[in-house]
């Protein structure tokens, strides 16, 4: 997909019904973060899903990535204003999961993380 062009509907529901595109997401709303942050973040992505999902992000324009330097090559990816927009699906996507597990102890726990975006 070009960066120029404005994702169908259905392009964005496949790409928000992935395993990481929520948490990744998620992580982003708590300020900008470089590759590895990620990678200590979220340990169980593997590189190549993490480099192809912050590649649609940034298609999709709700990411961004800046390169700060060349050698070693060290990039910053960040929310665009369409990706800021996300706040609010976060919010009641994992609010509601909270609410309802079976993990009632995490619930507080959850929803004050989920506060912070």
């Amino acid at each position: 997909m070009s960066v120029n062009k404005k994702p169908t509907m259905d392009e964005l529901n496949f790409l928000f019904r992935k395993k990481w595109t929520l948490c990744i997401l998620t992580d982003l709303h708590l300020g900008s973060k470089h590759f590895q942050d990620f990678n200590k973040n979220l340990p169980d992505i593997s590189t190549k899903v993490l480099h192809q999902t912050l590649t649609e992000l940034e298609d999709v324009g709700l990411i961004s990535k800046k390169i700060i330097k060349e050698k070693p090559k060290l990039t910053e990816y960040s929310l665009t204003e369409k990706g800021k927009q996300s706040k609010t699906l976060i919010n009641e996507y994992y609010g509601y999961i909270a609410r309802i597990s079976s993990d009632s102890s995490q619930e507080e726990e959850i929803l004050k993380r989920i506060e912070q975006l």
